[in-house]
């Protein structure tokens, strides 16, 4: 699965996005002149976890513009990193909802330039993990004022939208490993964990599990979305059999507790919380059995639980 490379505020900007959302929302409103600033947008909060969005009576947006809503406390964000946003999207024109991550699992893409667009890049490229920033894009102002004659143009929709940047890899307490599990070290700047399986470690004929870093996020419950990064690598030569971590992959999403994960993942990841990071190894039976004992350090980015 790769990680998007097209203009992200475009991606939002097309009648396929239209398509999904066709009248107002409630939570996001133009409360229906002149030349208006993104500094008189209201951003609050709803019932569900995606913020409001209430555009300023009767005012036209007619130049593209950003501002942070607040710096978050976590790493800088580099260049070409990868990223983990959730987005909330409205249009200028009538308010109406374009895109709800919130709601959902976050998207995956790479700060950079050509993938973002330069209004949200600007923002980001100085900007840290847990920062919230908000995007107003009106589609006749990166035309140049006169919509290209496309067969979207009709339909491309003037847009605002909030963006939180979410953390790409596991944070919180790091715990000490134990000694008769395979050893992870993590890259200092990507994250990315290394395994070491000891010379003379036991193989192991049942699902071993390990919380390697314990996070405060939401925890995983049967029936949860979750959105993960992960490494596995093969017990008898310590090869990597998949990897989630590389800038062009992007992280992987599932559903647990309904035969979509291999049995020792289903296990191991319920109950966890985001932000940690998981150590477990799957026994033929219980994983792949055609690929020998597999050892997998996982990630949590992010659950979402459907209310039922």
């Amino acid at each position: 699965m790769r990680r998007r490379a097209v203009a992200l505020l475009a991606v939002f900007a097309t009648a396929l996005i239209l398509a999904a959302c066709s009248s107002a929302s409630p939570s996001a409103s133009n409360s229906g002149g002149g030349s208006a600033s993104i500094d008189d947008i209201d951003i609050g909060m709803s019932d569900g976890l995606a913020p409001t969005i209430t555009l300023p009576q009767g005012a036209t947006f007619t130049e593209p513009q950003g501002m942070v809503i607040w710096k978050g406390e976590g790493a800088a964000l580099q260049d070409n990193q990868p990223l983990l946003l959730d987005i909330y999207g409205v249009s200028l024109a009538d308010g109406s909802e374009l895109v709800n991550t919130f709601d959902g699992l976050p998207r995956s893409f790479v700060l950079a330039r050509e993938v973002l667009g330069d209004e949200l890049y600007n923002l980001l490229i100085n900007a840290n993990v847990g920062s919230r920033v908000l995007v107003v894009a009106p589609a006749k102002a990166a035309t140049g004022g006169t919509p290209a004659p496309t067969a979207n143009s009709s339909t491309e929709p003037d847009v605002a939208l909030v963006v939180d940047v979410l953390s790409a890899r596991a944070v919180g307490e790091k715990k000490e490993q134990s000694g008769d599990m395979p050893t992870v070290t993590l890259n200092e700047d990507t994250g990315e964990p290394a395994v070491t399986i000891a010379k003379g470690l036991a193989e192991p004929t049942a699902i071993q599990s390990e919380t390697l870093i314990q996070g405060t996020g939401p925890q995983v419950a049967d029936g949860s979305y979750i959105l993960v990064n992960y490494k596995a690598v093969r017990w008898d030569d310590g090869s990597v059999f998949a990897n989630s971590w590389p800038t062009d992959t992007a992280p992987f999403s599932t559903q647990i507790g309904t035969g979509q994960l291999i049995p020792a993942l289903d296990q191991a990841l319920l109950d966890q919380t985001v932000g940690s990071q998981v150590l477990v190894v799957a026994p033929p039976e219980f994983g792949y059995p055609a690929e020998g004992t597999l050892v997998f350090v996982v990630d949590i980015l992010d659950v979402w639980t459907p209310v039922s």
